[in-house]
């Protein structure tokens, strides 16, 4: 019977999963969450209800997260929306059942979760590669493949996801777990450049890089900027280093607008100027100003600490924070939640995190949370690498098990 249920929860663990990191707008719509992510979100959280529901720093911190929210939000009832906070709710609550799931009732091997980032990297390229190949057609539209609009960027495609942007963001972060994974299992340290280029990294490592460079995502290389900091080590920075200030030398000469657009956007953010970033990539400026304000906000008003009410950020772009709705407070929540469940915070996940592509807890983001899940498994097999468990699978467990049976009944 236990074996049965853990089977059941991983299996409906590895479906919630791979369903949060797709998308597929004729279901979802243009927001991302539509109706079949409402019901996997109150699938999740029967499932916890029935079959875990176990205290664990998820649930503590989940549940802080969302008392300090509606207190937040109480303070503005002018703003009050009952449907912004059921969605945020709806998010928590899946989070804390997935982590459960994978932390406490420990339903993944390394082996499972490896899989796992394979196939929705896979499932990306072969939609990829097919709506690429429709563009060459000349057919810009086709919903049944996930085509809902015409980029005008050349190849450049959203796959499973809204846009090409969200599409970058994802393929980052599976591919980060699929490395890191691959690092603990086979217990040697970080892979070299070389390595990731041969074995059974290879064609992994060639779709990843394919997509990331033909999507037309501007998103897409500066993932591929911060992905390339993996290389660098203790013993390694002094040349590592000039090698990347080469490589960004050539990127600006290469006349590729994705590539331009992503150089001119971090020496904007690198001036500290909102402005500057503003009047540089106005599509970038909406995740880095805010960023920048954040470091000027006015630290002595009460609505920098507990908010300006829902939707607070929306009523002048140019000045918004990353606290405007529910205050700096609620911000450092925000954070207890990713580094007590998601991430190492000396590691690499930390800086996608802060630059905006690698997920997190704060706000009502579809991919931001399913990221932040994908980087929760990361973690939970960081912290358990010593431990023989992660790397034995439940159904090889079963499987044993039924050949002992039919072995003693013989």
């Amino acid at each position: 019977m236990q074996i049965e249920r853990n089977r059941g929860l991983k299996l409906f663990t590895t479906f919630f999963l791979i369903y949060f990191c797709i998308t597929y707008v004729p279901i979802e719509g243009n927001t991302g969450f539509g109706i079949g992510r409402i019901v996997a979100c109150s699938l999740a959280i029967i499932m916890m209800l029935m079959y875990s529901l176990k205290l664990s720093k998820a649930m503590i911190i989940g549940f802080i997260y969302l008392a300090y929210q509606f207190t937040s939000a109480s303070f503005h009832p002018e703003s009050w929306r009952w449907s912004t906070l059921l969605f945020s709710t709806a998010f928590v609550l899946s989070y804390i059942s997935i982590y459960n799931f994978v932390v406490v009732e420990k339903v993944f091997s390394i082996e499972h979760f490896i899989k796992i980032c394979k196939w929705i990297m896979m499932a990306y390229f072969v939609v990829c590669i097919i709506q690429q190949t429709l563009i060459v057609l000349g057919i810009t539209y086709l919903p049944l493949v996930n085509m809902m609009y015409t980029l005008n960027r050349g190849i450049g495609c959203q796959s499973l996801s809204l846009e090409p942007s969200h599409s970058a963001r994802i393929m980052l972060v599976l591919y980060y777990a699929y490395i890191k994974c691959s690092e603990y299992k086979r217990g040697e340290g970080a892979f070299t450049l070389q390595e990731l280029f041969s074995g059974e990294q290879r064609w992994v490592t060639i779709r990843f890089l394919w997509m990331m460079l033909t999507m037309g995502s501007g998103t897409a290389f500066v993932c591929l900027i911060l992905f390339s900091l993996y290389f660098v080590r203790r013993h390694n920075w002094y040349y590592v280093i000039p090698i990347l200030a080469i490589c960004y030398t050539l990127i600006q000469a290469s006349g590729i607008e994705a590539l331009d657009r992503a150089t001119s956007t971090i020496e904007a953010t690198s001036t500290l100027n909102a402005k500057t970033v503003r009047e540089t990539d106005g599509s970038a400026a909406a995740r880095i100003t805010p960023i920048l304000n954040s470091l000027n906000a006015d630290f002595t008003k009460f609505d920098t600490w507990f908010g300006e009410g829902i939707d607070a950020s929306l009523m002048d772009k140019a000045k918004r924070t990353i606290f405007d709705d529910y205050g700096l407070l609620f911000y450092f929540i925000t954070l207890l939640l990713n580094f007590s469940c998601a991430y190492n915070f000396w590691s690499l996940a930390t800086i996608f995190m802060f630059a905006g592509v690698g997920g997190g807890a704060g706000g009502n983001i579809y991919y931001a949370w399913a990221l932040m899940m994908v980087m929760t498994c990361v973690k939970y097999f960081h912290d358990n690498q010593e431990n023989p468990e992660i790397y034995e699978d439940d159904e090889e467990e079963h499987e044993e098990i039924t050949i002992d049976t039919e072995t003693t009944n013989a």
